[in-house]
């Protein structure tokens, strides 16, 4: 066996090759780098041992340094446990690798404090395998490494290794020591071990720049796709590829599939997702993510693998959906949740039962019995329930997918998830501790995680070499092409002060310093581009918002050239190669006269004029034939305020059932804390029979704590207590008004949250039907001659908002729900919404609304004619509004006039524009005219503006 050795090439994809040319060098050469002939040597000695996830390492010498408490750690060892095992493990295998045995040199190092921390912990390593009874610590890469070398230096004369030749493309002297050390063990022992020949050729440089990534990787991908003799090119990847991709793939060239090595892989994101839902205090955000977790695919046709079986999540996000808690009340809707899947099971199907003992699961470590917590500290085995079902459920899906080619990646997916628990469950059980703090955990669970990142187009068979560095390039190369020769982000730090240095040096330890480290990188970069007669670089100019340097190789190649060229480049200045016209070219100057060229490759080009895309000036549309089978059966406040506004978009959700993209929405801020007060005051009313005139404010904030963890268990997690204490107070105060204030006004409460159910008759398009009008009103009240009360509870930044729909005659809601109520006296109900947040009435009664004002005018009419009154008076409007809107629907006109007058102006919904609100008060004075009544809503909100064209994007 030949062995071809350089620094940086365990990752080269021509790592063996054979010659059968039947000279003394035909047989088989390896090429390898430091962790390839490691592995060689070991497997030669008989030492070969399997891998070890490096989390039990670090799991191991932590429980060492709790172990020895050494006082230069101890601190930072208290206050974050794992990185500090994490940074002095990294430590003492550098140590170690160096030749350091601090058991044997008998060095004082008490004026180290850390070589003098890391000898006390060394005592008490004992290395062996892991399942050893006396082993410490698992032997990493240092070890192996002085193991090999002590057993080269011992048997390597006698023992055969089967290794003919090693050719450095490194120079020798500039390896680490220890590399130096294994090398001469190894010549020691008969191998025939050669350096590498100065250059003596300076490759021809040309640099492209686009100014993006995108027309750097077209330009690249013109070349690659038309170029000859692919074989002799070697593709340097010094990126991702993603945008090369794309542009060989649409020249039907293979692809090159590198990823983004900073991309987190998305297998490692399962855990982290998982402990977050399952930790407490309850974080529904996170129990959501968990609820919804699934494994897709890059084929549409194939189902995406849920993590919860959805017939078990999609019960439990719709219960989140309209109380964003877990709670233990048997009414609230996550108990009721349980109780549906439980009731399943009375059909005796193998599905239903499954699904019930899964959500049994679920609920058992989410809400009964939960992971315990104390003082921050996590008690481990609370925690194995939880482990132990994700690891079956993770095992049952990859059991479950079958062998199709599309599936592959998901299968991949879950077995990387499974591979990650399984890593991270092993470094639990390595603590020695039966307690550690949750954030710990979650930095165990980063450091298991899987580091192979994920490309959305895989490498194909191609005559070409890909590497991802220029010390990889072969020396075979013809031509090399560099995409993304930048500048690295990266760079080594100083790992040893300059006094341990010279201590371990006293001690034999010659230690690698980084500057040394870069300058051996560099130098193989350096040789591995000179390898090559031809060096074509494409770099962007900027990328990711910020500009590009090239990388540093390049200035190293350019002064090679300009002594090698002297004539060219008198001055022999870095920057006069680097500029000139025949190394860097622009992008845009490779073509000229109809023709794209880059050295032999010459493609004729045309101009493509642009796709011109026109926004569009009206949204409603007219369309020939019956829709009928549009119209509602049944109505609600929010339809019919939706179809006063917007019919177009009411057909696309309500009719067609177009919707966003996402299937569950847990409520928040204020739409959370709205629904909490209203059970609050829903609650207050039913257990005090509707008498609340002796409700005091104590009872109000115990019925709000009660209710927190149910409707808002958002107020329950770690830095919210302040913002609960102050919504707490705020809704205490604010339905103490509500109650005085009704019950000065004579109004005694009846119902809270009250359902109702109406037959309306209209007539659509010449004909009568009936629809029911369905919905709840909040609160519910009488006068002493039963005059009913209707207040509609609202919590919201802004109550001008409400006053002025009551102004302008836009309280539809209210209206709604007096024409619904049932007035024994015939007298019309009083209505009147209450503004939680303020603790206001706005109302056309002055007995609740002090501020109003019988004569306001409407705002939109500087003339002062306009509604202006109860809205009890505003439904035989509404329903002459909804009779010609469901007409017009069902014989195919929709209309959208807001969204018109935005496509007339151009006006993004957005944007603020007094030509949009002048245009929206015509329109809604006209539909006045016509007695109907038109709302003016805030476009912004709107699902449908980007369907409509109106939102900036014409295509």
């Amino acid at each position: 066996m030949r062995i071809e050795f350089g620094w940086t090439l365990d990752r080269a994809p021509w790592q063996t090759r054979s010659k059968t040319d039947g000279s003394n060098n035909a047989g088989t050469t390896v090429v390898t780098g430091p962790l390839g002939l490691l592995g060689i040597l070991q497997t030669r000695l008989g030492t070969t041992r399997p891998t070890i996830d490096r989390p039990i390492r670090i799991a191991q010498y932590r429980s060492l340094l709790a172990q020895a408490d050494h006082p230069w750690y101890r601190r930072s060892f208290a206050n974050d446990p794992w990185n500090t095992a994490h940074h002095l493990l990294e430590l003492r295998d550098d140590a170690i690798e160096a030749g350091w045995k601090p058991h044997e040199d008998g060095q004082d190092y008490s004026e180290h404090p850390r070589l003098d921390a890391l000898a006390t912990v060394e005592s008490l390593v004992v290395v062996g395998p892991p399942h050893g009874t006396t082993a410490t610590l698992v032997p990493g890469r240092a070890d192996d490494m002085r193991e090999t070398l002590e057993l080269l230096r011992l048997h390597g004369v006698s023992w055969p290794l089967g290794i003919d030749s090693i050719e450095l493309r490194d120079k020798r002297d500039i390896l680490p020591q220890v590399w130096q050390d294994i090398l001469g063990a190894v010549e020691a022992a008969g191998v025939t071990v050669t350096e590498p020949a100065a250059p003596t050729n300076t490759p021809q440089l040309t640099i492209v720049r686009g100014p993006d990534n995108w027309s750097t990787a077209e330009a690249a991908a013109r070349y690659l796709a038309n170029v000859n003799d692919r074989e002799r090119i070697c593709i340097i990847a010094g990126d991702a590829t993603a945008v090369l991709d794309q542009q060989l793939a649409r020249r039907r060239a293979p692809t090159l599939g590198i990823a983004d090595s900073n991309a987190a892989n998305p297998s490692a994101q399962i855990l982290p997702v998982f402990l977050g839902a399952v930790l407490p205090p309850t974080d529904i955000r996170r129990v959501t993510e968990f609820l919804h977790l699934s494994f897709g695919t890059n084929d549409a046709s194939s189902t995406a693998a849920s993590l919860v079986p959805q017939g078990v999540s999609s019960v439990l996000l719709q219960a989140l959906a309209q109380e964003p808690g877990i709670s233990n009340d048997p009414e609230s809707a996550w108990m009721r949740a349980l109780d549906q899947l439980k009731s399943r099971t009375a059909e005796n199907s193998e599905i239903a039962t499954r699904t019930w003992e899964t959500a049994q699961a679920l609920d058992g470590f989410l809400r009964t019995r939960p992971p315990a917590i104390d003082s921050e500290e996590l008690d481990l085995a609370s925690l194995n329930p939880a482990m132990d079902w994700l690891a079956t459920r993770l095992r049952r899906l990859n059991g479950n997918r079958t062998a199709d080619t599309a599936q592959d990646d998901t299968t991949a997916l879950i077995a990387e998830a499974a591979t990650h628990l399984a890593s991270f469950r092993a470094a639990i059980s390595r603590l020695g501790t039966n307690t550690i703090r949750v954030r710990e955990l979650f930095d165990i669970a980063e450091s298991s995680a899987p580091t192979a990142t994920r490309v959305d187009a895989h490498a194909q068979a191609a005559d070409w070499t890909v590497v991802t560095s220029p010390a990889e390039v072969p020396e075979s190369t013809d031509t090399v092409i560099w995409w993304c020769s930048q500048r690295s982000a990266t760079s080594a730090n100083e790992t040893w002060d300059p006094a341990e240095i010279v201590a371990l040096a006293q001690s034999g330890v010659r230690i690698s310093t980084s500057t040394e480290k870069e300058r051996l990188r560099q130098a193989a970069e350096l040789d591995g581009l000179r390898a090559s007669p031809n060096v074509t670089c494409f770099c962007p100019e900027t990328s990711r918002g910020e500009p590009v340097t090239l990388h540093p190789v390049l200035s190293r190649l350019a002064e090679d050239i300009a002594v090698a060229d002297g004539d060219r480049f008198p001055n022999g200045s870095v920057d006069t190669v680097l500029s000139d016209p025949t190394v860097a070219r622009s992008v845009a100057d490779l073509i000229t006269d109809g023709t794209w060229q880059l050295d032999d490759v010459a493609i004729p080009t045309s101009i493509v004029s642009l796709e011109q895309f026109t926004a569009p000036n009206r949204v409603s549309r007219v369309l020939d034939g019956d829709f009928r089978h549009l119209l509602p059966e049944t109505l609600s406040f929010s339809q019919i305020d939706q179809l006063l506004s917007d019919p177009l978009g009411w057909t696309l959700e309500r009719g067609l059932g177009l919707s966003r993209g996402f299937t569950f929405d847990i409520p928040t801020d204020n739409r959370m804390i709205g629904n909490l007060v209203h059970a609050v005051v829903e609650y207050l009313v039913q257990t005090n029979d509707s008498d609340t005139s002796a409700t005091t404010p104590v009872d109000i904030a115990k019925a709000f704590d009660r209710l927190v963890p149910r409707f808002a268990s958002e107020l329950l997690l770690p830095g919210q207590l302040a913002r609960k204490n102050t919504i707490r107070s705020t809704a205490t105060a604010s339905l103490v008004h509500l109650f005085t204030t009704l019950r000065n006004r004579g109004i005694t409460i009846v119902g809270a949250e009250t359902g109702f159910d109406h037959d309306w008759v209209l007539t659509v398009a010449g004909e009568a039907m009936t629809v029911q009008l369905r919905g709840q009103r909040d609160l519910e009240g009488a006068f002493s001659d039963s005059r009913p009360a209707i207040i509609d509870l609202k919590w919201a930044n802004y109550e001008k908002r409400y006053r002025t729909m009551i102004d302008d005659g836009e309280a539809v809601q209210l209206s709604v729900y007096s024409h619904t109520s049932d007035s024994p006296t015939g007298a019309n109900p009083l209505t009147a919404y209450f503004m939680l947040k303020q603790g206001r009435f706005i109302s056309t009664d002055s007995g609740l609304d002090e501020n109003f004002n019988a004569g306001t005018a409407d705002s939109f009419d500087d003339d002062g004619n306009g509604l202006g009154g109860d809205p009890v008076g505003l439904w035989p409007m509404i329903q002459a509004s909804i009779e010609h809107t469901l007409s017009a629907i069902a014989t195919g006109r929709f209309d959208s006039l807001n969204a018109d007058v935005h496509a007339e102006f151009g006006v993004n919904p957005h944007t603020k524009s007094t030509q949009v609100d002048k245009a929206l008060k015509t329109i809604k004075a006209d539909e006045l005219d016509e007695d109907r009544l038109f709302v003016a809503k805030n476009q912004s909100y709107s699902n449908f503006n980007l369907i409509y064209g109106i939102a900036g994007d014409h295509s």
